[in-house]
């Protein structure tokens, strides 16, 4: 019975950890130069730029900033991951293919209570690099509902194996346990007076 309830529990820890991993968005320039996105904290957003995928990750949300990882070229079999921070003040200057002329501009537009923040991307290869991000733009929604759900998913796991544990804990306490024979005290009687 207990490696069936460790079992239960290894696998529970397993679901948490797939629910726990970001979401991937996946953005599209063929309409818009520029695209806005909502994304939480470890969630994923792949763009194609120069005949190539690319992939930004939110490491970590700050309150003016965030720090990410840029993975250039993911085709390539030399993929290089590059750390960078975004913040709320400047706009970031992407060279993917390190030719010396920027090909994509990252800023981060708002960063709200809950954690989440609209990134916005700029494709200015076919552009004039130096432009700041303006013009149409197009807004890829991530669907913040799966990061609601997320948590709701993670607080039942939460419940169910503090539930385990609690049911382990008085399971054993009220196990029975080798009644000890007793010597049932005999019947007094009564005394008379005299």
């Amino acid at each position: 019975m207990k490696r069936i309830v460790i079992i239960g529990l290894l696998g529970l820890l397993l679901c948490l950890s797939i629910v726990s991993a970001g979401n991937s968005t996946e953005v599209s320039f063929d309409i818009y130069q520029t695209q806005g996105v909502y994304l939480y904290e470890h969630d994923e957003v792949r763009f194609n730029l120069l005949g190539d995928e690319h992939s930004i990750v939110i490491e970590d949300v700050g309150t003016n900033s965030i720090k990410v990882d840029i993975a250039m070229f993911l085709n390539d079999n030399n993929t290089v991951t590059t750390p960078g921070l975004v913040g709320m003040d400047y706009i970031d200057k992407i060279d993917l293919d390190k030719d010396g002329i920027t090909d994509l501009n990252i800023a981060l537009y708002s960063i709200d209570e809950d954690g989440r923040v609209m990134l916005v991307l700029q494709d200015v290869t076919f552009g004039d690099p130096s432009d700041a991000i303006t013009g149409n733009v197009g807004l890829v929604d991530s669907n913040p509902v799966d990061s609601f759900n997320k948590n709701y998913i993670l607080i039942g796991l939460g419940v169910i194996v503090l539930g385990l544990v609690v049911f382990l804990v008085f399971r054993n306490k009220s196990s029975p346990s080798e009644e000890k024979p007793t010597d049932e005290p005999k019947p007094v009687e009564p005394v008379e007076n005299q």
